[in-house]
């Protein structure tokens, strides 16, 4: 039997290796996200922590200047990690996206793989059938040739 061989296998596999690309990069900016995520809440603990010392007893005033302006350090940078967690979770989504999109097209060409392999190998016990009918009926016919003459 005659094995299938899909035409546009090339480009099936083009796309397989578009998808993985699309699918690298979208790990890539998930971790970027991720990242960030993890920075503001250390931001938050740090400030929890920090607005907690500024009042605790015995400290002067000299001590509460300092977590005073330690908070609003915090706080900038809690300003500019929110700001980078927006520009981060825009491309992630782009990426997303992408990756749908190489996604689909992959999946367009394996469908359309499997559809005419279906087709190669119906068509192919079809004429299997066939010749074995064409055998059967000429090995009938023998037969009752033979056992007229």
């Amino acid at each position: 039997m005659k094995r299938f061989a899909f035409k546009l296998e090339r480009i099936l596999e083009l796309r397989s290796f578009v998808e993985r690309q699309a699918e690298m990069a979208l790990a890539e900016k998930a971790a970027v996200c991720t990242k960030l995520e993890l920075s503001l809440q250390a931001n938050a603990k740090a400030s929890f922590e920090a607005s907690r010392r500024r009042f605790r007893p015995g400290s002067v005033a000299a001590d509460h200047r300092a977590e005073e302006l330690y908070s609003q350090r915090l706080g900038k940078e809690r300003d500019r990690i929110q700001k980078a967690m927006a520009l981060a979770e825009a491309e992630r989504e782009l990426a997303r996206k992408a990756y749908i999109k190489a996604s689909m097209d992959r999946k367009i060409v394996d469908k359309l793989k499997d559809k005419k392999a279906a087709d190669y190998y119906k068509n192919l016990y079809r004429e299997e059938s066939k010749v074995m009918d064409d055998f059967a009926s000429s090995a009938n016919t023998r037969n009752s040739m033979a056992d007229r003459g």
